[in-house]
């Protein structure tokens, strides 16, 4: 799924979202820039050898994001978001001596989120959610050609998974606020190293995100 594609589908759910009687609730759009933490503790095997494990890290990486938010009450909202973020995956030996591996992986977080707020009608509005994401994952070509590890791409399949949240809007005007968030989500994602003539080595990645976001609110 293009980014594109992705935005769109974020956009008619929203829509979908809101109530008939929209006009007696408000909406929040947030656009903001995301830092994210794949962190986890993982191995991916490039042999036939299930000995030949190598150890996954990923970094820390920037990003770029919506989110809609439909406020059901003056505590209770539902948050739509997506972004995009481009984290190195890093594949080191099983000695950990050296990286033999290195490409971005393009995910793209979907979330959606139920919130209570704590503070409704003030300034500083804080709140707490729970909710589900799906995390979409770019196929890694191996571009640098490394005979040591000899396979053609590794192939990631899209994950469902909890998300925990928490966050705080300040109001400037009643219209515009300072938008901060954050959103844990702890995954495994499957992920395939497919080799020339098409044998296949797989196994789950752990990826639990941190995602930090901080940008613009308007609220309607």
């Amino acid at each position: 799924m293009t980014l594109r594609n992705t935005l769109l589908l974020l956009a008619c759910v929203s829509l979908l979202a809101v109530p008939a009687s929209a006009q007696e609730r408000y909406i929040d759009f947030n656009v903001f820039a995301a830092w994210a933490n794949p962190s986890g503790d993982s191995a991916i095997q490039f042999s036939g050898d299930v000995n030949d494990l190598n150890d996954v890290e990923f970094d820390a990486a920037q990003g770029w994001g919506v989110s809609v938010n439909i406020f059901w009450s003056d505590r209770i909202s539902t948050e739509f978001a997506g972004s995009v973020i481009d984290p190195e995956l890093r594949v080191r030996d099983i000695g950990r001596t050296r990286v033999v591996f290195a490409e971005p992986l393009e995910m793209i977080p979907i979330t959606a989120t139920l919130q209570f707020h704590l503070l409704p009608g003030s300034r500083f509005d804080p709140y707490v959610g729970v909710g589900a994401g799906y995390v979409i994952f770019q196929d890694i070509e191996d571009r640098n050609d490394l005979d040591e590890i000899d396979f053609d791409r590794i192939d990631f399949e899209d994950d469902v998974g909890l998300v925990l949240n928490a966050g705080v809007r300040i109001g400037f005007t009643r219209n515009l606020g300072l938008y901060l968030d954050a959103k844990y989500m702890p995954l495994e994602a499957a992920a395939t190293a497919v080799f020339p003539g098409g044998e296949n080595a797989g196994q789950e990645i752990e990826i639990n995100p941190l995602i930090l976001a901080a940008g613009l609110s308007f609220s309607f």
